[in-house]
């Protein structure tokens, strides 16, 4: 500070018409108070240059400070510049390469004096290019270093020619040092602030970009956004080439343009934009006074950037930014370019998600396609049948699946009952847990006694050692005891105190054993009859038939038969590897018109026995099936029970005219309900089969009161 103040008194002391010593001082204080302000380095700069400018008597300044390449000065603030000069000051930085005053003081790290720049031969055209030097003038130009490192230049101009002395030279010299550590220190601050900033942008909007899957434009947005606050940029371009298509996507931040061969811009291949896609690396173009063979796309932009995007196979594009003033930092470089990847992955996960979630939502059609023929063809857990009957079984099944409430299934020999029972099991929640199926009919008294109940040893003669019953072994789970109303009489008391005191004794044991078991009795039999022959407790009857499910016979599910014989014909097909195409029209009509006495049992054998004759690669005819189902059918196709249409016979006796109109009218129902039957409610097939046309058949429907639907 001495020193400073020695040196200002001698320059004051000069030949030459200088400001007063108090300005200088208050101009070098000023200048040294700036080591501790707050504001960022730009408003520093011009803090400092404007007071040395006018401190010193000078008319013009600007202080350029070293890229972050290293292969440029760019101009960081002017003094007293025109609008003109001050575009072509931040516009075009100084190539380190080329000559001119900057470039040799900052590669010298010496200051340059130039009295006279009218004759002055250090003074190049470059020079003259980029100040517009005048005829006449003198400039100055120290550079900005620490130790031997130069990071700058600062440099002044008097429009008339003067002398520097010197006490001048060294005046302006140590103004160039104290400047040089403010702006030193105001840089390494601000950096490492910045980088902060940069740093905690890209995090934030990595974050918000992986967040959704969803491909929509908010990547796009949350990168045009981000990219434009890290890097302070002007201009920005989102280029995207849709492969696919053979079209150009370009957003410029707040608009897209779709482009195409014809449309798009004949720069673009001149463009960094181009030659970051085809080189797929980063391109940076800084704009000096030299020629370049690359055409900027915007004009008056001093600094371009393009970084390449590659989004999976289909798209490849670049992001685009330009600045007015200054060139892009490497920090800033190398943020956006990790922010392009976080994009482009962000992107392709975005891409991939919306491709699994088409392809989950397609398999989930056909899944449900799949579902729903299964359903079609399998009815409910395995069980086959789409009859109105069938569907009000399956909904009793689902309803009371999920209770412990006792089932009982009725239903002739070969309905199907253990299925629904097996059904209720799986369908509740004990399906993790034992079924047990015992046949009250298959095993005598005395034995199912023992196998319910079990016995301790020594219980009766051989017992011996213990062995668990089947209602032990059971408990937790399900068990169908079928044929429930072959059980003994004796043994029907034991097994009502059962359920109603859930635990049991073995034979020979004086231990009460708690059981949990779900009960579902089957039967072919009439229980309410036997109850009132004597044969059937009463109490347990009501006990076990809380739930009663009938099952119908086969011959009462006619829009089931078809679907049965088809799914055992595949069965059969693949069991002994044949090729069956299935029944002819008239096989067809056999099936549905034969009674069935054996329910779906005796249809699933009967198509057993027809496939393991027939050959691969045929149809099923009339002559296949055995040869009762076509005598039966033929012999009792319209067979009819007048019996059922008499009145009884103590009345005072018939009207045979009321009562003949009454059987036809029965007979022509059946007739065309049978037909509707068989075609599966077509109409036209229907009456194709009655040899009539399809008017008088919805005629006659009419006129016996059936649904035309």
């Amino acid at each position: 500070m001495e020193k400073l103040s020695r040196q200002v008194n001698a320059f004051l002391t000069s030949s030459m018409p200088l400001p007063d010593k108090d300005k200088l001082l208050q101009s070098l204080f000023r200048i040294t108070s700036l080591l501790v302000d707050p504001s960022n380095v730009k408003v520093i700069m011009q803090k400092i240059l404007d007071d040395v400018v006018d401190s010193l008597g000078f008319d013009q300044g600007i202080i350029r400070l070293l890229s972050d390449s290293k292969k440029y000065l760019e101009t960081q603030v002017v003094k007293n510049f025109d609008p003109e000069e001050t575009r072509r000051a931040f516009t075009l930085a100084i190539n380190l390469a080329d000559d001119c005053i900057a470039s040799k003081v900052y590669k010298t790290g010496e200051a340059m004096v130039i009295e006279d720049v009218s004759t002055d031969t250090r003074i190049t055209a470059t020079d003259r290019f980029l100040t517009k030097i005048h005829d006449q003038g003198s400039i100055f130009c120290a550079p900005l270093k620490i130790g031997d490192e130069v990071f700058g230049t600062a440099a002044t101009w008097c429009r008339q020619e003067n002398s520097f002395f010197p006490e001048m030279v060294n005046l302006f010299l140590t103004f160039a040092n104290q400047m040089s550590i403010i702006i030193y220190n105001a840089q390494l601050f601000e950096n490492n602030a910045e980088k902060i900033r940069q740093l905690t942008v890209l995090g934030k909007a990595v974050s918000e970009m992986n967040s959704s899957y969803v491909l929509d434009n908010r990547i796009r947005d949350i990168l045009i956004s981000s990219a434009l606050d890290i890097a302070h940029a002007s201009k920005i371009l989102f280029y995207i080439i849709d492969n696919d298509k053979s079209r150009y996507l370009v957003h410029d931040g707040k608009q897209m343009i779709i482009e195409d061969e014809q449309t798009r811009s004949k720069n673009f291949e001149r463009s960094i934009i181009y030659r970051a896609i085809k080189s797929n690396e980063i391109v940076i173009k800084q704009q000096t006074w030299d020629e370049d063979d690359c055409t900027p796309l915007f004009n008056g932009y001093s600094s371009e950037l393009a970084i390449p995007m590659h989004i999976r196979d289909k798209f490849k594009g670049a992001l685009y930014l330009a600045k007015e003033r200054n060139s892009f930092t490497q920090d800033q470089i190398n943020v956006l370019d990790i922010l392009v990847k976080n994009a482009c992955t962000a992107y392709d996960n975005a891409i991939m998600h919306s491709r699994l979630s088409r392809e989950a939502k397609s398999l989930k059609t056909e899944v449900e396609k799949l579902k729903e023929r299964q359903d079609i063809l399998l009815g409910f857990d395995n069980i086959i049948g789409t009859s109105s009957k069938m569907a009000g079984i399956f909904h009793v099944i689902k309803e009371v699946a999920g209770h412990n409430t006792n089932v009982l299934i009725q239903g002739e020999s070969g309905t199907g009952k253990e299925l629904i029972a097996r059904a209720i099991h799986r369908q509740g929640n004990r399906n993790t847990k034992a079924f047990v199926d015992v046949n009250c009919a298959a095993i005598p008294g005395t034995l199912l006694e023992s196998e319910l109940f079990g016995y301790e040893a020594g219980a009766f003669t051989d017992a011996r050692k213990k062995k668990i019953g089947l209602l032990d072994y059971a408990s937790g789970g399900t068990m169908l005891l079928d044929e429930i109303g072959d059980m003994s009489f004796q043994l029907q008391a034991k097994f009502l105190r059962v359920l109603e005191e859930g635990y049991i004794r073995r034979l020979g044991g004086t231990e009460n054993i708690p059981i949990d078991v779900r009960f579902v009795f089957a039967t072919n039999k009439d229980l309410s009859k036997m109850v009132s022959e004597g044969t059937f407790r009463e109490d347990l009857y009501y006990r076990i038939s809380v739930v009663p499910i009938v099952i119908p016979p086969l011959r009462e599910r006619g829009e089931d038969i078809l679907l049965l014989a088809k799914h055992y014909v595949e069965e059969f097909n693949r069991k002994f590897m044949k090729k069956v195409k299935g029944f002819s029209k008239d096989a067809e009509h056999i099936l549905l018109s034969y009674h069935w006495p054996g329910n779906v049992r005796e249809l699933k054998n009967i198509i057993e026995r027809v496939m393991i004759l027939q050959n691969v690669d045929t149809t099923i005819i009339p002559d296949n099936l055995p040869t009762e189902m076509r005598a039966t059918v033929k012999s009792g196709s319209y067979k009819i029970r007048v019996d059922d249409f008499l009145p009884d016979l103590s009345s005072e006796g018939i009207d045979y005219t009321v009562l003949t109109e009454e059987i036809t009218k029965n007979i022509k129902s059946e007739i065309l309900s049978k037909a509707l039957e068989m075609s599966h409610g077509k109409k036209t097939e229907a009456a194709k089969f009655l040899n009539i046309s399809r008017y008088k058949l919805i005629r006659e429907q009419k006129k016996m009161g059936l649904s035309e639907h």
